[in-house]
């Protein structure tokens, strides 16, 4: 199993990445970028590597159309957009499976007495080794919640620069493919989301849609309140500069409202190290000359 992990690995994933970096460097020296350091070839190579995302989104979203619950899409709202990436979970289930398994069994063969029957022993391993079968589901999720936890701290960055384009006397499509290859270097996720929005901007989509199925794919209730935004300032005709800086303005009431309870909270969680770790010292420290003189007087 080591070996074929090792040759799985080595097929699926050191491979495609070397041959990767083979094509970019060639490409590179062909347009005249000598060195990969330089500003245009990291711009290049931002472009590359966004890209690939790109393309794994589309052929998620082909694929989700007939399957809603389609692992593709899931794995994609995860981070993980190589092709390559529904066979390495299918095979961390089995391996989750298998180890369950093998290690239940191990260790019930160690611990039972010998009276009692391997039928038994079998019969357990095998429902906690199936019971395994969820432990890479977990991690997904957790994936996917850290995923929008990158999308939230560079949601309000794209908010000011959007401000920002707007009072430039922009356009909304301008500003939003502007902002995206803004983003693109210091919050790559968000710039990739952001390039989707504009291919379908570009591809006839309106605007309020774009803006729908962007929330849809980040899962933040910030986006979610931003297409209702541009949606009633479109309907009522009200000023978008303005209403994307009040909105922005709560933004930062929240984000600072969210430290605070952060803050808040840390005493609580706090009390369970504490009196794991601190509190047994201190009474060993304060009840230690205790002990020594009531051993001296009274054994």
């Amino acid at each position: 199993m080591a070996a074929a992990s090792l040759f799985l690995f080595a097929a699926l994933i050191l491979l495609p990445a070397l041959q990767t970096k083979k094509l970019v460097t060639r490409s590179l020296l062909s347009e005249g970028i000598p060195s990969r350091r330089s500003l245009g070839a990291q711009q290049e190579l931002n472009k590359i590597s966004a890209q690939k995302p790109i393309d794994a989104y589309f052929r998620a979203l082909e694929k989700e159309r007939g399957q809603p619950d389609a692992l593709e899409a899931k794995l994609f709202r995860a981070g993980f957009y190589q092709s390559s990436a529904p066979v390495i979970y299918t095979l961390c289930r089995f391996a989750g499976v298998c180890l369950g398994f093998v290690a239940t069994y191990a260790l019930l063969s160690h611990f039972l007495p010998p009276k009692v029957p391997d039928f038994i022993a079998l019969v357990v391993s095998a429902f906690i080794g199936l019971g395994c079968i969820i432990m890479p589901s977990i991690a997904l999720d957790k994936f996917e919640n850290a995923q929008k936890q990158i999308y939230r701290r560079g949601f309000p960055d794209f908010m000011d620069l959007m401000i920002t384009c707007a009072d430039a006397g922009m356009s909304l499509e301008a500003a939003v493919e502007r902002v995206g290859a803004e983003l693109a270097g210091t919050h790559r996720w968000l710039g990739i989301q952001l390039a989707i929005m504009n291919l379908q901007l570009r591809a006839g989509k309106p605007l309020r849609d774009a803006l729908r199925e962007l929330s849809d794919r980040i899962g933040l209730e910030e986006a979610r309140a931003l297409a209702v935004l541009f949606r009633q300032s479109e309907e009522l005709g009200t000023s978008l500069t303005e209403a994307l800086r009040t909105y922005s303005d709560e933004m930062r009431s929240q984000r600072i409202l969210r430290a605070e309870e952060r803050a808040n909270a840390l005493p609580v969680k706090m009390m369970i190290p504490l009196g794991l770790c601190i509190f047994p010292v201190v009474m060993m420290v304060v009840m230690l000359p205790v002990v020594i003189r009531m051993k001296g007087i009274f054994f």
